[in-house]
């Protein structure tokens, strides 16, 4: 009788104890299910979820970039340029210009600047339109294309719309007829790229309708 008492006894306290074990199992997929996931948390294409896209602590400001989520064609998500997109490389545009008619139509003079490298003075300013050329010495800058809002999107320079977001110019610089320089100096990124002279710089100082 009282091996019968003893052997229903243990059976009883096995299943309260694996009654508690999913309890506690019950609770913490609960506090899981309840504790904020992270984005690398979420599955590849998941809509995001609250402020699951927010950005880390003390992750740089992405306000300036571009619709894209990305810095301007060159510049490194630090601000600094992307490795392999330094000025002496960038002598020929890799990819097509293809600007709307109403932004070639629209915008027609580019403001620009020439400065001495070394006293860091102004020694020229002109008001130039696309086809125009400055002679600095034996360099020759040809004004290419003026663009309000360039972007690099669907494997070409364009403008993403005809407001003045992120005006630049596309220039060709040549010294002796050899080509130094193809590509976009950007009003508000004048760091990214140069026309590539040891002597002077190229600025742009904005863009207007003409």
């Amino acid at each position: 009788m009282k091996k019968q008492t003893a052997l229903v006894l243990g059976v009883v306290a096995s299943f309260v104890i694996a009654g508690c074990g999913n309890n506690n199992k019950s609770e913490q997929t609960s506090q899981q299910s309840s504790a904020p996931m992270t984005a690398g948390e979420l599955p590849p294409g998941h809509p995001p979820i609250g402020n699951k896209t927010s950005l880390p602590p003390g992750h740089p400001d992405i306000s300036g970039m571009n619709g894209m989520g990305m810095p301007p064609h060159g510049m490194g998500m630090n601000g600094g340029m992307m490795p392999g997109m330094h000025p002496e490389t960038m002598k020929k545009l890799t990819k097509p210009v293809e600007l709307p008619e109403e932004v070639r139509k629209t915008w027609k003079v580019a403001d620009v600047i020439v400065v001495d490298k070394t006293t860091g003075k102004v020694v020229k300013e002109a008001k130039v339109k696309a086809g125009d050329v400055i002679k600095i010495g034996n360099t020759e800058v040809k004004i290419l294309y003026i663009v309000p809002d360039l972007k690099l999107m669907n494997n070409a320079y364009t403008s993403a719309s005809n407001e003045p977001n992120n005006p630049a110019i596309i220039v060709r610089a040549t010294e002796n007829g050899k080509v130094t320089f193809e590509g976009p100096l950007y009003q508000k990124f004048p760091q990214i790229f140069t026309i590539n002279n040891p002597k002077y710089d190229v600025k742009l100082k904005g863009i207007s309708k003409g």
